[in-house]
């Protein structure tokens, strides 16, 4: 299994948790969905044409942002060991796709 996709999957996983278990539905929602895109993506069973690394940027702020606000907002163990995952997972891909930039 490569990184990216152990990557995608650890994501997929820790907002699947959030999701079932944190009060906000919403915020848990949206590195769900980029966290599957990413996956399916990883997997070979999405391709997306998007020129540039902006579609990598925006998956990984989806995944950082809401995350770090969970993570703020932590209401236990399980919630805040996700939210953390999920805020090093998506803090690791923005900066290596603006690293790659530069």
């Amino acid at each position: 299994m490569a990184l990216h996709t152990a990557l995608a999957l650890s994501t997929v996983l820790a907002a699947g948790y959030l999701f079932l278990w944190s009060g906000s539905r919403l915020l848990a929602g949206l590195p769900l969905l980029a966290g599957a895109v990413e996956l399916a993506m990883a997997l070979g069973w999405l391709r997306l044409a998007v020129p540039g690394a902006t579609l990598s940027l925006a998956l990984g702020l989806a995944i950082g942002v809401p995350a770090l606000v969970i993570w703020w907002r932590g209401g236990g163990k399980g919630a805040l060991s996700a939210a953390a995952v999920l805020s090093f997972i998506g803090l690791l891909q923005t900066t290596l796709t603006i690293l790659a930039r530069v």
